[in-house]
């Protein structure tokens, strides 16, 4: 009932009522207290004054018969029994009656007999009845004055009880409206700030600790809210940023392979690999053209089942499912300002897509794989200069030095020859020797000054071969069919101009003596062994080829045993001539052959 009456009160309110009510309750019984003893004082002189009757009433009863002295006693119990004290105390204590009939005796019975009387015997009758009377008023004053104090006894315990179930209630209230509140809002403030904000306060009413507890339960669920907000903000901002990091440093681990001494292939592997850890493209493929040719390009696949068990490479992975389900097929082309170096291939599930970081990510792989290529090209193109000029200037100083002494020495032997008949038969004879001698190393000498000024003039084998074949298809007639099936940058430029030499040594033989009408030249490979085959239909290679004027096919063979290899020229069975070169290139082996992507 109390809380409901209170209710709408503040804490404020309600303690200033607490307050006011104690102080009431306080106010007021200490004024009923005064009250009742301000009754109770005057029935105390009311019983003085009726005391003194009594003892005036003996004296007046001593001195009869009373003499003119006596005048005074007289007075004064006609004042005493007549006095204003005794009238108001009769008045408060309802005994106007009693006192009436006390005053009436005394001025109508006793007075006038006390003054007649000669000995006390005859008035003592009446003194003792009026003392009687007294007596009853006395008592009367007596037990309205003990009335009035039981009262203010009962008032004053009224009073207590009154205080103490206010204390009571006060107590119960401060628990009830502040301790409690306050533990709750405490233990509230306590887990929020330990960032938990589960805990709610139960606070009914309308006062200020309801208001504040709400208030801190919207505010606990706000913070819930926005921490909840944050948290998931703080996590997406983490994941994108481990995100950009595991981006960029697979970038500047894709920049070290990339730009380091190894095979390409080794280069590419662990890149392509990781490309596919991070992204979700799949059946990765990579199409290196050598010099725009778009038609055997060099490809290196990241697809299960491809192996190279064959070169002893372990470089691309093993135990790895090719992708299920329809997919989209994604095209990057590694192409600067100046040249196309190939293309990447990926497939993509349909439906999904690459975010914007990892097509940031593909787009500048793509950048530095097109870089690695431009430099490899370049250093293959500077080393290919430097093997130029080196030839070049052997050349220049056979032509210059041996060169220039084989054609004096000729010149010699033929002024001597001249002579004829002055000569003897064993000087015509040495004579002869000489100049046969002269030929063959002059014919050795042009081959090899042949060699040397023969240059790749255009970029890698393919393009020198058709442009060797261009050229004698002009001076032949009819077309020479080049077949090559070897995937780019796998000749070295060091041995690539030995295949050229000898594949032009082929042709120039076929031009001068076999008189065929068709030409094929192939290029291929099997396994790790390169073969390159020049094959006519003329009228054959003879039985003795390698006699001593025959130094092209000597030579030939001397070039293929320089690259580690065989030359054999034979007869075919169905006619023509077939020169048969066959070696493994000079190929970096990975650095690390045991190493599987899985």
């Amino acid at each position: 009932m109390f809380t409901r009456l209170f209710s709408p009160l503040t804490l404020i309110s309600q303690l200033t009522l607490i307050v006011l009510v104690s102080a009431a309750i306080g106010i007021s019984g200490m004024s009923v207290a005064g009250w009742l003893g301000q009754g109770i004082q005057g029935s105390a002189h009311a019983i003085n004054k009726a005391g003194s009757m009594r003892m005036q009433s003996y004296r007046l009863l001593s001195s009869v018969p009373l003499q003119r002295d006596s005048a005074g006693l007289m007075e004064e119990m006609h004042r005493t029994t007549f006095s204003t004290e005794l009238a108001d105390a009769a008045t408060r204590d309802g005994e106007s009656a009693r006192l009436d009939a006390l005053q009436t005796y005394w001025r109508d019975v006793l007075e006038p007999r006390l003054l007649q009387a000669r000995s006390p015997e005859e008035v003592r009758a009446n003194v003792e009845a009026f003392v009687s009377q007294i007596d009853a008023l006395v008592t009367a004053f007596d037990h309205t004055t003990e009335l009035r104090i039981e009262r203010i006894v009962m008032l004053q315990h009224a009073l207590a009880g009154l205080m103490g179930l206010l204390l009571i209630f006060t107590v119960i209230w401060l628990r009830q409206r502040l301790l409690r509140p306050w533990r709750q809002l405490m233990a509230m403030a306590t887990a929020v700030g330990h960032r938990d904000f589960s805990q709610r306060v139960n606070i009914s009413g309308r006062d200020e600790m309801a208001t504040l507890g709400k208030s801190l339960n919207s505010m606990s669920s706000e913070l819930a809210a926005s921490y909840s907000v944050l948290e998931e903000r703080v996590a997406e901002k983490t994941a994108v940023l481990a995100h950009k990091n595991e981006i960029l440093a697979f970038l500047w681990q894709a920049s070290r392979h990339l730009h380091s001494s190894a095979p390409l292939c080794e280069r590419l592997a662990p890149v392509l690999h990781d490309l596919q850890q991070l992204t979700l493209l799949r059946d990765i493929e990579l199409r290196v053209y050598e010099f725009d040719d778009d038609e055997n390009p060099q490809e290196f696949t990241w697809q299960a089942g491809e192996t190279c068990d064959a070169k002893g490479c372990r470089l691309c992975p093993r135990h790895v499912a090719p992708m299920d389900g329809a997919s989209t097929t994604l095209k990057w082309r590694l192409t600067d300002t100046h040249n196309q170096y190939g293309l990447m291939l990926a497939k993509l599930p349909v439906g999904c897509h690459l975010s914007q970081d990892q097509q940031q990510m593909v787009d500048t792989l793509v950048e530095q794989i097109t870089a690695s290529l431009a430099i490899d090209r370049q250093q293959d193109h500077h080393q290919q200069l430097i093997v130029m000029e080196e030839r070049a200037a052997i050349a220049r100083e056979l032509h210059d030095s041996i060169a220039q002494s084989l054609s004096c020495l000729k010149m010699q032997v033929s002024c001597l020859q001249m002579q004829g008949e002055a000569l003897p038969e064993s000087a015509r004879s040495l004579l002869a020797q000489m100049r046969n001698e002269l030929n063959s190393s002059w014919a050795q000498l042009r081959e090899l000054l042949t060699t040397f000024r023969l240059q790749l003039t255009e970029p890698g084998l393919r393009a020198a071969l058709e442009a060797s074949c261009q050229e004698f298809s002009a001076r032949l007639g009819f077309p020479v069919e080049l077949n090559y099936q070897l995937p780019p940058r796998l000749i070295p430029s060091h041995q690539a101009i030995h295949l050229l030499h000898i594949a032009r040594e082929a042709l120039n033989n076929a031009l001068k003596h076999a008189g065929a009408t068709a030409i094929r030249v192939s290029v291929t490979r099997r396994d790790r062994q390169v073969t390159l085959s020049i094959e006519d239909n003329g009228r054959g290679v003879a039985e003795n080829a390698e006699r001593s004027n025959h130094y092209g096919l000597i030579i030939m063979r001397d070039r293929a045993q320089s690259l580690r290899g065989d030359c054999q020229v034979r007869r075919r069975d169905s006619g023509g001539t077939e020169v048969i070169v066959t070696f493994i290139p000079d190929v970096p082996s990975p650095s690390n052959q045991g190493d599987t992507y899985e």
